[in-house]
């Protein structure tokens, strides 16, 4: 009797619960810095697609929206950026929101297009919601530099309630 009350319990509970969908979205960075000096040094990029633009084309609404988690995030350094990087850090901030790493990297393995390990459990909603969304990557550096420019590719998974 006794397994069959937490069978029924479990069928109840499975059919309440909503699975999400999910929906693979890119999002391309240039992340910049001017005045560079050995040592740390701070790149950052706003952020130039919020939480709407990312999955209107999806037709998609914010309501439906339970997560966005990073899957995935590729920096491209130029030869010289490459030949200066010790290691990186990959963050996000925003108005309302502290900051948070994505992602780093230390020591830099050999190439120009460098896979973060990726910190786990992040939701990047809320960030991508406020205002002031911004990226940060921080270099540690063994020479000057007068500007940086570098490119991030991140693959983002937006889970969501279908209607």
């Amino acid at each position: 009797m006794r397994k069959i009350i937490c069978f029924l319990g479990f069928l109840a509970f499975a059919s309440c619960s909503a699975e999400l969908s999910q929906l693979e979205v890119e999002q391309d960075l240039v992340l910049q810095g001017e005045m560079l000096f050995e040592g740390p040094n701070t790149l950052t990029a706003e952020n130039n697609k919020d939480l709407i633009s990312l999955i209107e084309e999806a037709g998609i609404e914010a309501s439906q929206v339970e997560s966005v988690e990073v899957s995935g995030a590729k920096i491209t350094l130029s030869a010289d950026g490459k030949s200066m990087a010790e290691s990186l850090l990959l963050q996000v901030v925003s108005d309302n929101h502290e900051l948070i790493a994505l992602g780093t990297l230390n020591p830099l393995p050999e190439g120009k297009i460098l896979k973060l390990q990726l910190a786990e459990e992040i939701d990047l909603k809320p960030y991508l919601e406020d205002s002031g969304c911004t990226w940060v990557l921080d270099l540690n550096l063994n020479g000057d530099a007068d500007q940086l420019a570098v490119k991030s590719k991140l693959n983002l998974v937006v889970n969501y309630k279908e209607n």
